[in-house]
């Protein structure tokens, strides 16, 4: 048994966050030796990554409000930094960004979709989902976010992070920790090995790709079963049996039974399965996006919409009364302005203050 680390995969991948959150992400990739470039528009989020090596900031602009088109405009008026990504060495690019923000939720899609057209990389995104209790204006950026990124020709596989799972940092961490176990693995055995060509395979797919990362020691179908379905990072599967790709790498001395994974997420093409790793590694690649989920983020958006809506239509007009408290009339030309029956505008007002 051989498990050293495989750092080839690693070397041919690039991380590229965009705004807050994805920075902040990438940045944990960063530290795990990770070529990465960081994408923000707020030099406020860019000291929050303090000692990244690569910041791009989107010149001419200081943050984006949580507006896409803005960010949109930001991207388009800084070009470069397209032309920087595409002439990376690494082949292989991860997009990391939240879809609820204005930065990331703008910029990402219309980046991810510029490298799809115009090189041949392996272009893969990891995108952050708002958790059930952020604001409206969270809810209807990711549901078009998410919209734009379906419409994209040549994407490879999309991890969901959903907020709703665990702290956001802890969020983070995890999934920069699962990646990379899953990319420098290099268990090697005569009973079978998944080799880095099929792990680019698996990464290439276009679709929902989910991943789970256990100790030896911690390993069941049960426990398996259970990262890949609820306990876990990711937003929930959609239950329709679309699956192109099982990968399976089983710790020593155990080993997961795959019938038990296709009852739960169909039949792939192929199943790719290794033995004698440290960790057990279970990837599904090429599963449909998780449309249930990301429909619940459009309805959670059109009520918090409808609250506001029914609550400005219930609030009562008000007004202030017009009360003469005997103050000194500075006007000289009330007369006028009441002949003329015309209010006059603040310029001609405050001239008349000057006489």
């Amino acid at each position: 048994m051989n498990n050293t680390v495989n750092k080839s995969l690693m070397n041919d991948v690039a991380i590229c966050g965009v705004g807050g959150a994805g920075t902040n992400i990438a940045f944990n990739f960063e530290k795990l030796g990770y070529t990465t470039i960081h994408i923000n528009s707020s030099t406020q989020d860019e000291s929050a990554i303090s000692g990244a090596k690569t910041i791009r900031h989107l010149k001419g602009f200081n943050g984006c409000a949580g507006n896409r088109q803005l960010a949109e405009q930001a991207i388009a008026k800084n070009m470069d930094i397209i032309d920087e990504i595409s002439a990376l060495k690494e082949s292989i690019i991860y997009i990391i960004f939240s879809s609820a923000g204005g930065t990331g939720s703008g910029v990402a899609p219309a980046l991810a979709e510029m490298l799809a057209e115009e090189t041949d990389k392996t272009i893969c995104c990891i995108v952050v989902l708002p958790d059930k209790t952020e604001d409206y204006d969270f809810h209807v950026n990711s549901y078009k976010c998410c919209q734009e990124l379906l419409n994209i020709e040549g994407l490879g596989s999309v991890m969901f992070l959903d907020n709703n799972a665990d702290n956001k940092q802890n969020i983070n961490k995890h999934c920069a920790n699962m990646l990379h176990a899953f990319l420098t693995n290099n268990s090697v055995s005569e009973y079978g090995n998944v080799d880095e060509q099929e792990k680019r395979t698996m990464i290439a797919t276009s679709g929902n790709f989910i991943l789970s990362v256990l100790k030896a020691d911690k390993v069941s179908d049960a426990s398996v079963i259970e990262r890949l379905t609820t306990k876990n990072i990711f937003a929930p599967l959609q239950k329709d049996n679309r699956c192109e790709y099982i990968g399976i790498i089983n710790a020593t001395g155990k080993r997961i039974n795959k019938a038990e994974i296709i009852n739960i997420v169909g039949t792939p093409i192929r199943t790719f399965e290794g033995f004698g790793s440290t960790n057990a590694i279970t990837v599904i690649a090429g599963l449909s996006y998780p449309f249930d989920h990301i429909n619940s983020i459009k309805d959670i958006a059109k009520q918090k919409h409808d609250e506001r809506e029914n609550a400005i239509k219930a609030a009562p007009t008000m007004t202030l009364d017009d009360i003469d408290f005997g103050e000194k009339k500075v006007s000289k030309n009330v007369e006028a302005d009441k002949k003329a029956n015309k209010k006059p505008s603040r310029r001609d007002r405050l001239k008349e203050l000057q006489s």
